[in-house]
């Protein structure tokens, strides 16, 4: 009976969430109307993440598909280098450098939270990362029109 209730622990243990996600927050939540500077860089910042996640899973599959969702996360990182380089006083291109360089670390905590997702119910693009793809797809399309 001993060995039993080990073993349940232990499954229970090695099954449980080892790596909580990197996002406790959905970005359709971080939202609000009175949003600064520095909250909307870092919206667009999340989004140049996930959209570069989603284009770089799509590259497999369909390249015009892949390349679209670049375009969108290039346009994402543009705006947001642009309200950096007001907000911090720096070029753009220094501002382009920091936003790139946010990109990939939040590209790889996006690769990071869809792993966990698939591994907890078999789809990459569920939760908060399936969530934020879906609010910055519906965003990128609502800053074209400005």
């Amino acid at each position: 009976m001993k060995k039993l209730l080990g073993i349940v622990v232990l499954s229970l243990f090695l099954n449980s969430n080892a790596y909580p996600l990197n996002f406790n927050q959905k970005l359709s939540d971080y939202l609000k109307p009175d949003m600064g500077l520095t909250s909307t860089i870092y919206v667009l910042n999340r989004c140049t993440g996930i959209l570069t996640y989603k284009s770089i899973m799509m590259f497999k599959e369909n390249a015009d598909v892949g390349l679209y969702y670049n375009q969108m996360s290039s346009e994402m990182m543009n705006r947001a280098s642009k309200y950096y380089s007001i907000h911090n006083n720096v070029s753009l291109d220094a501002a382009l450098e920091v936003n790139a360089k946010r990109m990939m670390q939040l590209d790889e905590y996006y690769r990071q939270d869809a792993n966990e997702m698939f591994l907890k119910n078999g789809m990459y693009l569920t939760g908060i990362v399936g969530a934020d793809l879906m609010f910055c797809e519906a965003l990128h399309e609502n800053l074209k029109k400005d």
